[in-house]
């Protein structure tokens, strides 16, 4: 085949859309990342770190990882009528769930004990609390869209998304500091839920009756999200952990601020495999049982990804004093050196953890992810904990770098013996 073919073969099944759009989307919500940082001094930049994280644990638990169950139900249904029970059945779980733990996050924000440099999280915390059930609802709303392979759609959506919620946050942040940006957060995701689920219930779902999805599905899918569920949590422990750790052992917004900083482009970095993975994991899912397809393609993917994430890297290492300069100004130069080693941390974890643990998750297997993500979890917290006093937020940078590969070795070697091992041609 030639190129020009591969290229339109591309552009017809949606792959460039869902690449440039995921790229696109990553890239206004990282310029979006600059200006607010511009836009609040480092004291208010630190206190809504402090919030977003604070509200991140909570996210952790958003309708019990059921979002997730949609991506792979809704693909290897049999047919349009059992997609809009597994449709039915999550969202209204969804929509319970969060109501529920919303309503906890904003009694627990009002009786723990918050620091002294962080006191006006405890009237910002209930603001975000308001955003949890819709921001999941819209994830589920997207979800729905991909599980039709309509990738040009799904490209478009969460693009123009994005762009509204980073447009907001500036907005927010320009005429009311902190408070707008957290209530822009929460009545744009309203806006876009209402907008998606008009359009997925006439588009898709268009039955007058729906039977009840049976109990032994209903389970099914309860275990595959809840064990998801505990695998993201996981993840999104290794970033929530390494704030809040810092927040706690050295008290310092300024650091915490600077560390936040540091993060944000080796943090984009994940955009490369994100694109690759968001469009292939679909089609591992519906080919799960097809092993020959399956060892034919994890290889291209897990190469693909890990050229294009260690080449990112590399030009941004090099280039990192001109861009914290041109982005930050000339108060953020002191964390060049913090943001080449994560930039080394995010390429173990986006170019060579990541491809590996989503596959394995499209296809089924999340307990292995949740295994090692366990382990992973329990070794950050005890580097962090020991380096985080001796040495600031480069222990994290550290951390990181080691636990990551470590994860990753173990999940390449799970995926091998899975699926090349056990079956040798």
């Amino acid at each position: 085949m030639h190129l020009r073919q591969k290229i339109c073969k591309l552009y017809n099944t949606g792959a460039l859309h869902i690449t440039i759009g995921t790229f696109a989307t990553k890239f206004v919500a990282f310029f979006g990342s600059i200006v607010v940082v511009r836009l609040l001094s480092k004291q208010d930049y630190g206190l809504m770190s402090y919030v977003e994280n604070f509200y991140s644990y909570a996210f952790i638990f958003a309708s019990m990882g059921l979002s997730n169950a949609i991506l792979r139900y809704l693909v290897i249904a049999k047919d349009k009528f059992e997609k809009e029970q597994y449709f039915h059945y999550i969202i209204k779980k969804s929509i319970f769930v969060n109501i529920g733990i919303s309503i906890i996050l904003i009694i627990f924000s009002q009786i723990i004990t918050i620091p002294d440099n962080y006191s006006g999280a405890s009237y910002l915390i209930p603001i975000v609390a308001l955003l949890l059930p819709f921001q999941d609802l819209l994830n589920e709303i997207l979800y729905v869209i991909r599980t039709f392979f309509k990738n040009k759609l799904y490209a478009y959506a969460a693009f123009v998304s994005s762009s509204f919620l980073i447009i907001g946050r500036l907005i927010g942040a320009y005429t009311h500091g902190v408070d707008g940006v957290l209530w822009s957060r929460v009545l744009i995701n309203i806006f876009f839920v209402f907008i998606g689920l008009i359009y997925v219930r006439k588009k898709y779902f268009m039955l007058k009756q729906v039977e009840v999805l049976p109990k032994e599905k209903r389970k099914a899918v309860s275990l595959y999200s809840l064990q998801y569920m505990i695998t993201n949590g996981f993840w999104a422990l290794f970033m929530l952990n390494d704030t809040f750790l810092l927040g706690l052992l050295l008290n310092d917004p300024i650091s915490l601020a600077d560390y936040k900083v540091a993060y944000v482009l080796p943090g984009n970095i994940s955009i490369f495999a994100t694109a690759i993975g968001v469009f292939v994991g679909p089609y591992f899912t519906k080919n799960e049982k097809n092993i020959g397809w399956i060892q034919k393609n994890f290889k291209l993917v897990y190469f693909i990804s890990a050229i294009v994430v260690a080449g990112a890297s590399i030009v941004i290492a090099i280039f990192a004093k001109p861009l914290i300069y041109l982005m930050y100004g000339e108060q953020y130069l002191n964390v060049v050196l913090l943001m080449r080693v994560l930039l080394l941390a995010a390429f173990i974890n986006s170019g060579l953890r990541y491809t590996t643990a989503n596959l394995l998750a499209a296809m089924g297997e999340i307990k292995y992810n949740m295994i090692i993500s366990g382990v992973g979890i329990i070794s950050q917290l005890l580097l962090d904990i020991l380096l985080i006093p001796k040495m600031g937020a480069m222990a994290v940078a550290v951390s990181n770098c080691i636990v990551y590969f470590i994860m990753s070795v173990f999940l390449f070697v799970v995926f091998w013996n899975k699926y090349y091992r056990k079956y040798k041609r």
